[in-house]
């Protein structure tokens, strides 16, 4: 006999609201990861905004924040994978 919490995690992807929960959990954790790397400059210059296909979008105010996070792509994305334990983003993009 399998438990409800066990029924629910193998089935709550085929819905769309755990979709949009994740993708909101993916925004959250990488704003985090940026502040965390960046400290307050990046709640200033930079926010995370969406996700579609793998792609995380950044809104960079700043062309300097935008290299650096350019530079730390392959962290970030790291970083938020590992938090949320599967791999939901491949790559960056940038929003000016």
């Amino acid at each position: 006999m399998r438990s409800l919490g066990d029924l629910l995690k193998n089935h709550t992807g085929n819905f769309p609201v755990w979709k949009k929960v994740q993708a909101a959990m993916v925004v959250e954790e990488a704003n985090e990861v940026l502040f965390q790397l960046f400290g307050e400059e990046s709640k200033k210059y930079a926010r995370a905004m969406y996700i579609k296909d793998k792609a995380l979008a950044i809104a960079c105010l700043s062309s300097v924040m935008a290299q650096e996070i350019r530079l730390n792509q392959q962290l970030i994305v790291e970083k938020i994978n590992k938090k949320l334990g599967q791999k939901i983003v491949e790559k960056i993009k940038y929003l000016s």
